[in-house]
């Protein structure tokens, strides 16, 4: 039992072979369809969710971290629709969303830029200009997505298991390679890789359920959350005497602990609330 990212360039037959590894090895082969899932469950757009993963943040977007927020959305119905294992997800960002789980296998595929040309050209009845235009600005906005939210390069093979170049290697002959591999000992589910994945899945949607309330460390362990919140910033009242400043600052402290018990505990998962949120200070 495994999960398998393919990572790939636009034309470059990676859903090709993310389609014939899963009816090989009977597998659930998804990609856009985490989008449907993440708008359903936190109640947003389905095309905001779908820029996020395609088009570079602009500078406000960095700056609100607007983006960073529809991300992490997608990552969590990611993470929840592969808890259960024998998945193959050629969705965009699968090989960073995913980092960190042992029985993952990370994939990229390639092919050169003349092949991806006539597959283009062949599949929707273009012009080699236009097909040569569209590929070179798929590309480039990918490259400036990385970039711009993590700080890497898509194309550097050590973010991946393997890299196929698919010219002399056939969609069938990937398609073996990464069955074999995926069957392999070394991407075998394990009880605490797949603990692992289960507690990453609930930390994410801890983080979801509660980012227009506060900010908070959180980890997750067996269904146990444990949230650390800091005290948050309030003005000080030129009015009030020191005790009625003091049941001020008590009484936020404790509409935002039953505020965040609240949400947290209607998450599927959560077998208890381990939750400090410290006093807020004035300034």
């Amino acid at each position: 039992m495994a999960i398998i990212t393919i990572s790939r360039g636009c034309f470059s037959h990676g859903k090709d072979i993310a389609e014939a590894v899963a009816k090989r090895l009977g597998y659930e082969c998804i990609s856009q369809e985490v989008l449907l899932e993440a708008s359903r469950t936190f109640d947003l757009p389905e095309e905001k969710l779908f820029a996020s993963l395609h088009d570079a943040p602009g500078l406000m977007e960095r700056i609100t971290h607007v983006r960073q927020r529809f991300i992490d959305s997608i990552q969590t119905a990611l993470l929840e629709h592969v808890v259960k294992d024998n998945v193959v997800y050629h969705g965009f960002a699968g090989q960073i969303l995913l980092d960190g789980i042992d029985h993952v296998l990370k994939v990229r595929v390639i092919a050169d830029m003349e092949a991806r040309i006539n597959l283009l050209m062949q599949r929707q009845q273009i012009t080699r200009d236009v097909a040569v235009a569209r590929i070179d600005r798929e590309d480039e906005e990918r490259v400036e997505w990385y970039r711009s939210i993590y700080r890497i390069d898509a194309n550097d093979p050590r973010l991946y298991d393997l890299v196929l170049h698919i010219g002399r290697l056939t969609v069938a002959d990937a398609c073996d390679i990464v069955c074999r591999t995926a069957t392999g000992k070394s991407f075998q589910a394990t009880p605490a890789s797949s603990s692992a994945l289960l507690d990453l899945a609930l930390t994410n949607h801890v983080k979801v359920a509660i980012k227009d309330v506060c900010k908070a460390d959180i980890r997750c362990r067996d269904g146990i959350v444990h949230l650390r919140v800091k005290g948050q910033k309030i003005k000080a009242s030129g009015v009030a005497g020191p005790e009625i400043q003091h049941q001020v600052q008590d009484q936020i402290r404790d509409d935002l602990y039953q505020k965040i018990i609240g949400l947290v505990s209607s998450i599927p998962g959560v077998k208890e609330i381990d939750c400090a949120v410290d006093t807020p200070y004035t300034v």
